[in-house]
């Protein structure tokens, strides 16, 4: 049955696609040059795709600053609002997929302030990972820091654990904390306090006629000639229900009514009442044409008038895009109802930026009665911060364990686990992109093909330093949320290694049930979740209390077997109805994945 799903999905749901490209592996970084070049305000740092404000210094010392940042492919999100009065700093990851910790470190000491620095983010889980990672680094060395998570769809229901997505409200967030850092004498506290208020007063919906298509991917998913999709996600991700073809009148009043029922319990994210005052967004996806955006933005006014609310602003454009993807999402704002409030709210929406992202608009209530190269400065402060890390890096090399690790053994499971995975990618993208957004597997394959070129390099006579040689290979080769539990685990495996030893099973055991504890901290996710930890769960469990690494093997994979029943709580298919995931009877790609891999590392144990 399943294997008959997904040729059925091949067949009718996938075609090729044509994009303006190179080499898709320098898409991101080529187009950051290319902003910098229109835009002689910006600089960027090209190791790691970090773009700031060419006068830094001068603003870090005046002020808060601020970061955002997240997968690229959301243009002008969000380093087309780096600049004055909006962002000090935008971080930018691989095409959907987060950037790792060490890239927004790099960002946060970059901007670092006396003043703080505010860093703000989508509520996406990769990124949440990543971003909070860095954020503590940053804390542990003595920068003071903040961050703010932001999640304003409403195709999201309150009772879900992952919480809603962060959309275009999360550039809105930008804006207001951006004015407000702006302005003098504002503290860190003011300027969180400014994004946190949009993150509880925003609602947005976004609608696609179409998904988007990934450069580089040989192939695209389609909805049929006769669908659109409400609720769509940014990275493609199934919305919250098909419909056929509606007019744009149609197709806003069910938008707009979404966004304002009182009585939907799981949506009212707004407290609305008659006259309520707001603030209305039209955002392009990104394949709208500007002919078509302006018709809904003509709907969407009219819809909210008809609602009995107040429109105070109204702005439209690319703010948070998806690509290619044909469609549009609408953001309403809930403003105070004390005026004095209001207008201080206004003000800074309506603050003057120089970005090349953010629309200049008429900042008045409408009458609706009808790569430019790094300087030498800063080339060398990116030395002393590399000559930081080599030093930190040698400092670790004082901790490494004083058992003996079997070099050759450990190379040969090392290998025989990166083969077994990128054998193992065609199935595990085929699940992923039926029931997720298709990237898990290409992902584990670039990770596991990096691995295996860096053998001969690694310190394989240390458990410890090899453990943290890998996740430090994932973290420059891949982003997205795996590469961030992936590395998670691996560094607190290397912590454990080096306290416990890493000559025998037993020790491994002990050093692996450290690294589930620490990985553990940092996400919720647990067995039942359909995540990746339905597989690591059962192996780290079985293995420390038995030793016996067959038998830990074979509870990892019986763990991914067991996400072919299971409800998705976390990660992207939860935001697939709980029918479809029952209806195609596919385990989770991230959790094959990490079956295949320990399958892999015990073949290469017995080699």
């Amino acid at each position: 049955k399943s294997i008959c799903l997904i040729i059925y999905y091949h067949l009718f749901f996938f075609s090729l696609a044509k994009h303006l490209v190179n080499d898709s592996e320098n898409l991101v970084s080529e187009s950051i040059q290319g902003l910098c070049y229109a835009n002689p305000h910006l600089r960027w740092i090209p190791s790691e795709r970090v773009v700031c404000r060419a006068d830094v210094e001068s603003v870090a010392q005046n002020q808060v600053t601020l970061i955002a940042g997240g997968g690229s492919g959301h243009e002008p999100g969000f380093a087309g609002f780096v600049g004055e009065g909006m962002l000090t700093a935008a971080v930018c990851g691989h095409v959907f997929a987060s950037p790792s910790s060490s890239q927004i470190l790099t960002a946060i000491e970059r901007v670092q302030s006396p003043h703080g620095t505010l860093v703000i983010v989508l509520n996406y889980t990769g990124d949440c990972l990543n971003f909070g990672l860095a954020v503590e680094r940053a804390k542990a060395r003595g920068i003071l820091v903040d961050m703010v998570i932001v999640g304003d769809d409403v195709a999201i229901e309150n009772k879900s654990r992952v919480g809603r997505r962060g959309l275009a409200g999360t550039i809105v967030a930008a804006k207001v904390a951006g004015a407000m850092a702006a302005q003098k004498g504002s503290t860190l506290e003011q300027v969180r306090q400014a994004a946190e208020y949009v993150n509880k007063h925003s609602a947005t919906l976004g609608v696609a006629l179409d998904h988007c298509h990934v450069p580089g991917s040989t192939t695209v998913q389609k909805l049929p000639d006769d669908q659109i999709e409400l609720g769509l996600g940014i990275h493609n991700e199934p919305g919250t229900s098909k419909l056929p073809p509606l007019s744009a009148n149609e197709l806003v009043h069910k938008m707009i009514t979404l966004l304002t029922n009182q009585e939907d319990q799981g949506r009212a994210y707004l407290k609305l009442n008659q006259k309520s005052p707001v603030v209305v967004l039209v955002n392009n996806l990104g394949g709208i044409s500007t002919l078509e955006l302006n018709l809904m933005v003509k709907e969407t006014v009219q819809a909210v008038i008809q609602q009995n609310l107040e429109i105070k602003r109204v702005l439209s454009g690319t703010f948070l895009s998806s690509l290619n993807m044909p469609g549009v999402s609408i953001t309403l704002l809930r403003l105070q109802d004390d005026s004095q409030e209001q207008n201080q709210l206004l003000d800074l929406l309506d603050y003057n930026v120089l970005v090349p992202g953010w629309p200049r608009t008429s900042s008045v209530s409408l009458p609706f009665t009808t790569s430019i190269a790094m300087t030498d400065e800063n080339n060398n402060k990116k030395q002393e911060a590399s000559n930081t890390t080599k030093t930190s890096a040698d400092n670790e090399k004082l901790i490494i364990e004083k058992s003996v690790v079997d070099s050759r053994l450990l190379e040969n499971a090392i290998r025989e686990a990166a083969k077994n995975v990128i054998e193992a990618e065609p199935e595990v993208t085929s699940f992923d992109t039926i029931l997720g957004d298709g990237d898990c597997g290409i992902t584990l394959k670039s990770a596991a093909t990096a691995i295996i070129e860096a053998l001969p390099k690694l310190p394989l006579d240390s458990g410890h330093g090899t453990m943290l040689a890998l996740a430090d290979i994932i973290e420059r080769t891949v982003g997205g949320t795996s590469s961030a539990i992936y590395c998670i685990f691996l560094s607190a495996l290397g912590a454990g290694l080096s306290k416990y030893g890493s000559s025998n099973v037993t020790e491994w055991a002990k050093a692996s049930s450290h690294a589930l504890d620490a990985l553990q901290s940092y996400t919720s996710a647990r067995v039942g979740d359909r995540t990746l930890m339905d597989s690591l769960i059962p192996f780290v469990q079985v293995l420390s209390n038995t030793n016996n690494i067959d038998e830990a093997t074979k509870a990892g994979r019986q763990g991914a077997e067991s996400t072919r029943t299971l409800q998705a709580h976390m990660g992207r298919a939860s935001y697939i109805s709980t029918e479809d995931v029952k209806q195609a009877a596919l385990p989770d790609a991230g959790a094959w994945g990490l079956a295949a891999l320990l399958e892999g590392l015990n073949s290469g144990l017995k080699k």
